[in-house]
C-alpha cells in the first residue's frame, strides 16, 4: 500500500505539472521519449556538528542503502561556503531510471536530526537523456562540482532557455569545451518552477574558472546568446559550487 500511495503521489505531481505548464507536452524539447530521472535531497543543517553527524550516517548508513536498493552511483555534495554558512547543506543525487524508482528511496527512521530537508524531481534532457560520470584529475577533494539552477518568469520563457541547450546547442557547446557535465533536467516536482538544473565538474578551483572564461569568449556561445529568442529567458539563477564526500560516487 505504501509504495502504491508514493508512486501515485508522484503520479499526481507530474499530472499537475503538465496541467499547470500545458505548452510542455506541445515542445519538441519535452515531447521525445523521455530518459533518465534524478533526485537531489537537499538537506539543512546549523552546525559543524549536526553535518558531521548526518554525513557519517550518509556514508555509513543510508548510501549503502541506496546501493542495496540498486542506485549504482550516488552524489554527496557539499558546498564550499559551508564553513563560513549559517545553513549548512549536504546535497544527495541519486539517479533513477524511471519514476517507480522513486519508491525504493526510502526514509531512514534512524536518520540525525536536521533544520529543514527539500527535494526537486527532475527528468533529463532530450539531447542529455543519460547522466555521465566525470573524468577528473588531481587530488579527489580539489575537484570542483558545479550546480546550475535557472529560473524562468514564464512557462514561454522557461521552454525556449531549455531549447537554447537542446535544439540550440549549447549542450554540443559545454562537451566541446569539455565542462564535463553530469546531468541535465527540467524540474517536474519542486519548490521553484519552472526551472532547470545542470551539473558540470572541473579539476579545481582554477579549472572552473578557466572553463567558464573560454565558453564566455567562445564565438558559438555569442552567436547564441545574441539570438532574440533566447532573450531574458532566465529570471534567477543559483550557482553553487561544491566538493564531493569522499564515499561519494561522483
Amino acid at each position: 500500500m505504501k509504495k502504491f500511495t508514493l508512486l501515485s503521489f508522484i503520479s499526481f505531481l507530474f499530472f499537475a505539472f503538465q496541467l499547470s505548464f500545458p505548452a510542455f507536452s506541445q515542445a519538441p524539447e519535452l515531447a521525445k521519449k523521455p530518459g533518465e530521472y534524478y533526485q537531489i535531497a537537499v538537506y539543512h543543517v546549523a552546525t559543524k556538528g549536526d553535518l558531521d553527524t548526518l554525513s557519517q550516517f550518509f556514508k555509513s548508513v543510508y548510501v549503502p542503502q541506496l546501493h542495496q536498493a540498486g542506485f549504482a552511483k550516488v552524489g554527496v555534495f557539499f558546498p564550499v561556503t559551508n564553513d563560513t554558512s549559517r545553513d549548512k547543506r549536504i546535497y544527495v543525487w541519486v539517479p533513477l531510471k524511471s519514476l517507480k524508482d522513486v519508491n525504493k528511496i526510502v526514509p531512514n527512521r534512524s536518520c540525525p536530526r536536521y533544520a529543514r530537508l527539500e527535494n526537486n524531481l527532475m527528468a533529463a534532457f532530450t539531447d542529455a537523456p543519460r547522466y555521465k560520470l566525470p573524468i577528473l584529475k588531481g587530488a579527489h577533494q580539489d575537484h570542483i562540482y558545479e550546480l546550475r539552477s535557472y529560473e524562468s518568469l514564464t512557462e514561454d520563457k522557461y521552454l525556449q532557455k531549455v531549447k537554447m541547450f537542446n535544439a540550440g546547442g549549447e549542450v554540443i557547446l559545454f562537451d566541446r569545451l569539455q565542462f564535463n557535465a553530469i546531468f541535465y533536467s527540467h524540474v517536474i516536482a519542486g519548490a521553484r518552477m519552472p526551472n532547470l538544473i545542470y551539473m558540470t565538474s572541473f579539476d579545481n578551483m582554477a579549472s572552473r574558472d578557466e572553463h567558464w572564461k573560454t565558453f564566455s569568449a567562445d564565438p558559438e556561445w555569442k552567436r547564441l546568446s545574441g539570438l532574440p529568442e533566447y532573450q531574458k529567458t532566465v529570471s534567477k539563477a543559483d550557482i553553487i559550487l561544491m566538493h564531493a564526500a569522499d564515499y561519494s560516487d561522483l
